[in-house]
């Protein structure tokens, strides 16, 4: 495999895992987004006290309620739920966007790493290329040298007759 094959193979990586790693960070910021979303929206739940609300059902669909403090209950997983006060769930939703935030910083760093790597490739592919082409224009001027001492050779010959 020649270099220029192997140069495009490492970038079309490189490319491929920057582009991964993007997707991972828009999913990532969409979390704490969401997260930021659920805190505010949970304070005003708090601050509102006992009254009716419309809970979502999901797909759009709600059902008028009548909200007791004591109704929070968390999904700890496998649908497993446990009631919990609002400031254990605002610990929850703080800890979830410190680690979401962990993660984007994570990933930043890791895509940095991947645009030095690839400006490091083009670079040693530019310095390749240049070098390529002072060979042929240097190989081209020795053989136009190569040629002009035949030619000026076979004047002095003729002259010389």
């Amino acid at each position: 495999m020649d270099s220029k094959q192997e140069y495009l193979m490492k970038l079309q990586v490189l490319e491929q895992e920057a582009n991964q790693l993007g997707e991972q960070i828009k999913l990532v910021e969409q979390q704490i987004n969401e997260l930021s979303i659920l805190k505010v929206n949970l304070e005003k739940l708090e601050k509102a006290g006992e009254e009716e609300i419309f809970a979502e059902l999901g797909k759009g669909i709600f059902v008028k309620a009548k909200l007791k403090k004591s109704d929070l209950l968390i999904d700890v997983g496998s649908k497993v739920l446990v009631p919990k006060s609002y400031n254990q769930i605002k610990d929850v939703i703080k800890n979830q966007t410190s680690k979401s935030e962990q993660v984007r910083v994570e990933v930043g760093k890791r895509i940095e790493q991947i645009n030095t790597e690839l400006n490091r490739l083009i670079e040693e592919a530019d310095k390749s290329q240049n070098q390529e082409s002072q060979n042929k224009s240097s190989g081209k001027e020795s053989q136009i040298k190569e040629n002009k001492t035949k030619e000026s050779k076979i004047v002095v010959k003729k002259k010389g007759k």
